[in-house]
């Protein structure tokens, strides 16, 4: 094999090697970072079922959807990348850099919207949370019937929750009945926890990916033996994009969920209509 050898190995086997080996070791340490995440909330989602789905019922299917398909096909882009690069392809190498990059970047902005739809419906536990318009009409409503209910509300996460529940086409609970509120926003810490996890992750692979990039367009990679560095850097695309179809299943799917509201919500995120 051709290529610059560093000079604390003896040839170009032994510094793929030694270079794939670090980064497995590193996906090993991450394997155990996530998986403490896991093992917690599978054990509150077994004791507290339908507060879990409550809240799994919230949240915007359709986005999560979208950059479900937009990790695969990356996955797809980086594995072409090692390809391009055995081959010394500087044109191909660059092109699929630059699509995973973009695809990758695509994912962190619906993600963004995500969280600015998840704000502006006040499904933010704590006391970062504040009652929506929607939520404190409905509640008024809900006083006028009812007069011995406060004046304030005395939750005004739940009051949300009840609003986007109660307009959910596939939410079949009584909303604001049927789940413990507090609960409820232990999931939503979950969700924001674990998935700004997974975004820190994807800020980082951008990073190095831009930097490869770099060194694609300086004439790096133009001994094919450097393809390993392509590799390796694909094995960690590869972890984050396995750890986004876990967060799926455990948080978007928890809850009661189809394929027209997921379509629905989409089209409401980017401004076509539609909605909870």
């Amino acid at each position: 094999m051709v290529g610059p050898v560093a000079h604390h190995f003896n040839n170009m086997a032994q510094q793929q090697a030694s270079v794939r080996l670090g980064m497995w070791l590193f996906l090993v340490t991450e394997v155990l970072f996530f998986g403490g995440a896991f093992c917690a909330y599978t054990v509150y989602r077994i004791w507290f079922p339908k507060d879990f789905e409550a809240g799994s019922a919230a949240l915007n299917v359709g986005i999560a959807s979208v950059n479900t398909f937009l990790l695969l096909a990356s996955s797809l882009t980086i594995t072409l990348a090692i390809r391009s690069c055995y081959e010394s392809d500087r044109k191909g190498l660059m092109r699929n850099l630059l699509l995973t990059t973009v695809l990758g970047t695509l994912f962190l902005g619906l993600k963004a919207r995500e969280y600015h739809i998840d704000y502006q419906e006040g499904l933010v536990p704590g006391v970062f949370g504040y009652l929506t318009p929607h939520a404190k009409e409905a509640y008024e409503k809900e006083r006028a019937v009812n007069p011995t209910l406060p004046e304030t509300p005395e939750n005004a996460f739940n009051e949300n929750l009840k609003y986007a529940l109660s307009h959910s086409k596939v939410y079949k609970g009584k909303p604001g009945e049927d789940y413990e509120p507090y609960r409820v926003q232990l999931f939503f810490m979950f969700y924001y926890s674990m998935t700004g996890l997974h975004v820190l992750h994807m800020v980082v692979g951008l990073g190095l990916l831009v930097w490869q990039m770099v060194l694609t367009a300086t004439g790096f990679f133009d001994y094919s033996a450097r393809y390993v560095y392509i590799e390796t850097m694909s094995l960690y695309w590869h972890f984050v994009d396995m750890v986004w179809m876990f967060l799926l299943p455990l948080l978007y799917l928890a809850g009661p969920h189809t394929a027209t509201q997921a379509m629905e919500q989409f089209q409401m995120a980017i401004g076509l209509g539609g909605g909870h």
